[in-house]
């Protein structure tokens, strides 16, 4: 049995992302789709004293037909630096600030001309940190000979060989298990049950930035994040 996740390249996901990443045996970044703007593409949110901010990345506005692998990052204001600021004072008191800060320093002091390329290496950084070893590609390098949605997860599937395909709730919207099955594909629906933790303010917001476990937990954020069953489907 051999399972696959695919997920578009987010900034500083959230739990659940990560969740699918750890739990499959194959990953691949669905980078080579039309970018959507006011998404998690470029933004996601942590924790502040009140309740909690956006974390925005600009872009620039090159067309609705864009694709999310050719989005540019606009560097018209000093936003990397803005970011680290509001990251230091929402967090310096966090007790793993000393320990995951220079993870996202070291991305923002040099960070590159394309958003996707920003967005997977924080990923890849994360995941690292929290001991995912589960290989990743990009779909950019996967070549298609379809533009139907369906059909394409169905190719990516394919190509690593994955016999069980883990994914959002949200994708019950295009695609069938029916389908799927007649390609040797079992599909699996994520239920990410969000796990509550001690959070560097009082109170507790729920689904923010993977930062914000990080920064609370260190690397002891693998077991609380992946604190969910595991689904029967993906056991080996």
């Amino acid at each position: 049995m051999t399972s696959l996740a695919v997920m578009q390249p987010v900034f500083l996901p959230w739990l659940g992302y990560f969740e699918q990443m750890a739990l499959c045996d194959h990953f691949i970044y669905l980078d080579d789709v039309q970018y959507t703007k006011r998404d998690w593409r470029n933004r996601n949110r942590i924790r502040t004293k009140k309740d909690w901010c956006w974390l925005t990345v600009p872009v620039h506005n090159d067309g609705r037909d864009t694709r999310l692998c050719d989005v540019r990052i606009s560097y018209h204001k000093n936003w990397a630096r803005t970011h680290l600021l509001t990251v230091r004072q929402n967090y310096a008191r966090a007790p793993f600030f000393e320990e995951v800060f220079p993870i996202l320093e070291n991305r923002l002091n040099t960070p590159p001309d394309l958003l996707a390329d920003l967005t997977m290496g924080l990923t890849a950084d994360f995941a690292d940190f929290l001991d995912i070893k589960t290989p990743t590609q990009r779909a950019l390098d996967v070549e298609s000979v379809t533009t139907d949605p369906r059909s394409r997860i169905i190719e990516l599937c394919h190509h690593v060989g994955a016999d069980v395909y883990y994914t959002g709730p949200s994708a019950a919207s295009y695609l069938d298990a029916d389908t799927l099955k007649k390609e040797g594909i079992t599909l699996v629906f994520q239920d990410y049950q969000h796990p509550g933790y001690t959070q560097v303010y009082p109170g507790f917001e729920s689904h923010m930035s993977a930062l914000d476990l990080l920064m609370a937990q260190g690397r002891a954020a693998r077991n609380t994040l992946l604190s969910s069953a595991i689904p029967s489907a993906l056991r080996s």
